[in-house]
């Protein structure tokens, strides 16, 4: 045989000036073999999804669980560690002393109310007289109560 004897046999879709890749696939034969393996994939596909997907839902719920469960132990480790401390008399008098003002037998205690810092101004100091107010108390309540009770405007809460 000699070149020009031979004929290359070409599809009818490239000589029509189709793609390579569809006169490809115009030309794939498949199998009976062929279609029951991708048949069979895809069920095993569509049967294994919803199982995959729980069980990565549940590990994703072990691990909060055990991230629960360490910020437990932590808590758990923190309690203890306060407990401990109760069970020490010279603590259990501290907290005592500190939190419910008491003192052993023999003390004084000062307890300070207003420590803030009040400027000695002549017009800020305590005065040995008693004044009077020129306001009447119960014609300012029923003012106020009118005043509230024909007001339009809303009413915010006091912080």
């Amino acid at each position: 045989m000699s070149a020009r004897s031979r004929k290359i046999k070409v599809p009818a879709a490239v000589v029509a000036g189709t793609s390579r890749a569809s006169a490809w696939v115009a030309g794939a034969r498949f199998s009976a073999l062929t279609l029951l393996t991708a048949g069979l994939t895809v069920m095993a596909v569509l049967i294994l999804a919803p199982t995959l997907k729980i069980v990565f839902e549940q590990r994703q719920q072990v691990a909060d669980l055990q991230a629960e469960l360490e910020r437990n132990q932590a808590t758990l480790d923190a309690l203890t560690t306060e407990q401990a401390r109760w069970d020490d008399p010279a603590y259990i008098r501290a907290q005592a002393r500190e939190r419910l003002y008491y003192v052993m037998p023999g003390e004084v205690n000062f307890l300070v109310i207003n420590d803030a810092n009040v400027p000695s101004d002549s017009t800020s100091a305590p005065t040995a007289a008693l004044t009077t107010t020129q306001t009447n108390w119960a014609d300012a309540a029923l003012a106020s109560l009118i005043g509230a009770g024909l007001s339009t405007e809303p009413v915010t809460p006091a912080r």
